[in-house]
């Protein structure tokens, strides 16, 4: 696998039709609910999950992490350009929705057309939305 291939980027499908963002909050800590890292069924002290991959409708795991190992990682990995990391597959059972339900108390993904990507997309007042589409009749 050459270099390139092993970075990671932004996410991709077969056709890229849309794409966009995502945030995440981590789950407040709720009795009788795992953490995220006894989700991926990785140590805390030894690891530090630092992305993830989620898919749906693919061949793909539905959940994968990406987390460095804190032993050999710089000081501060935010002062450096490039970080080791390792893949970790949750179980092929795990379905998405519980995951995100048990592992994030908010979730929010903006997806935008490959047609307008780059430009600023502006929400209309519903009542001057009215009146253009009036006027384009």
């Amino acid at each position: 696998m050459d270099e390139e291939n092993r970075r990671l980027g932004s996410a991709q499908v077969l056709w890229n039709d849309y794409v966009g963002t995502a945030a995440a909050d981590d789950a407040g800590v709720v009795l009788d609910s795992r953490s995220l890292y006894e989700m991926a069924d990785l140590d805390r002290d030894h690891w530090a999950i630092v992305g993830m991959d989620l898919s749906l409708g693919g061949p793909a795991d539905p959940v994968v992490v990406y987390a460095f190992d804190r032993a050999a990682a710089p000081d501060a990995p935010e002062e450096v350009d490039e970080i080791a990391v390792q893949k970790f597959h949750l179980a092929a059972s795990t379905r998405l929705d519980d995951f995100l339900r048990e592992a994030f108390q908010r979730v929010s993904v903006r997806l935008v057309s490959t047609m307008v990507l780059g430009k600023q997309l502006v929400v209309a007042d519903p009542a001057q939305s009215a009146t253009t589409a009036l006027r384009r009749n």
